[in-house]
């Protein structure tokens, strides 16, 4: 007997009071459950698609909500895994804001008109200058160098250079606008695309391989989905590693975006997360006209965007 078709209902169920759609921790004590900016960007960004009802508009309203709860509050523009300073159910306390998360944030709250694609574009471009990656450290792989960025907003402690990141600060810069402002962000996105794509074999990683090219990601499906989302996000550059990866999504979307797949992990691998919320939102986006609403992105510039220009300086 087949399996019943999902529904949106079904999602909208599993969200939290917080507003966050919530994820579960593999961890050696047991599964810890978790209410996260990164799992719940990624669903807000995908409900627009789903449905217009007033449930699903309300639902979308405290996703974006809980985002913005995530920001951090001494570096305006940043978002952090967790709300600053709640209780909610979360692995550890104090995680410093990151990469991801601000790109998947920003993505978000711009789809959904919460903030302005110009606001998004002058925070980047004074943010993302802290994580260029400098000369090479001690355990880097050979690609980590600029203009490629490391993972957190932590000087005493930036961490690896991930490609899934890069790939998802990429499709923020174009949800943003940055390929059409004309300030310096345009200039980065090609020489970022470039320097990720040249990472890559011309197949898809395996999941060792993506121990050294995505320490933050448990499956070569979430490479996968980031490259094909920015390219959707009007990144230039990136046709061929689209290409080699879209079979990888493809599998993934035949099996029906597997609930209990492994998603994300931490950089030395453990712990792991799943996040059936999220996988029952592609699921259903799948099955949506279109799984992105590139209505809503990238944004539209014409001339200058000086405020960026002053701000942005990579090697």
């Amino acid at each position: 007997m087949a399996e019943p078709a999902p529904r949106l209902a079904d999602l909208l169920a599993l969200q939290a009071p917080s507003g966050a759609f919530p994820s579960q921790v593999e961890t050696p004590a047991g599964v810890v459950a978790d209410e996260s900016c990164f799992v719940t960007a990624q669903v807000a960004l995908l409900l627009a698609a789903l449905g217009r009802s007033e449930a699903a508009t309300h639902a979308h309203a405290r996703a974006l909500d809980f985002l913005e709860a995530c920001e951090d509050a001494s570096l305006p523009g940043a978002f952090r895994f967790y709300p600053q300073g709640g209780s909610g159910p979360r692995l550890i306390d104090d995680l410093p804001p990151d990469a991801d998360d601000t790109a998947l944030a920003w993505m978000a709250l711009v789809a959904g008109r919460r903030r302005e694609a110009r606001e998004g574009l002058v925070r980047l471009a004074g943010l993302l200058p802290r994580l260029a990656c400098g000369p090479l450290r001690r355990g880097d792989p050979p690609f980590a160098r600029a203009p490629l960025l490391r993972t957190w907003f932590q000087e005493s402690d930036p961490g690896p250079v991930d490609l899934t990141v890069n790939l998802n600060v990429l499709a923020a810069l174009g949800a943003c606008g940055a390929g059409r402002s004309g300030c310096a962000l345009t200039a980065l996105m090609p020489r970022l695309a470039g320097r990720i794509s040249a990472a890559f074999a011309p197949h898809a990683p395996t999941r060792s391989a993506m121990r050294v090219l995505s320490p933050f990601y448990a499956d070569p499906a979430e490479l996968a989905i980031a490259a094909l989302r920015a390219r959707a996000c009007g990144a230039a550059g990136l046709d061929s590693l689209a290409t080699s990866l879209a079979p990888v999504d493809a599998r993934d979307r035949a099996a029906r975006r597997p609930q209990d797949r492994r998603l994300y992990c931490n950089a030395h691998g453990r712990p792991l997360w799943r996040a059936p919320a999220l996988q029952l939102a592609r699921q259903l986006a799948d099955r949506a006209a279109s799984p992105f609403d590139l209505s809503l992105s990238p944004a539209r510039f014409s001339g200058g965007f000086h405020d960026c220009d002053a701000q942005v300086r990579f090697c």
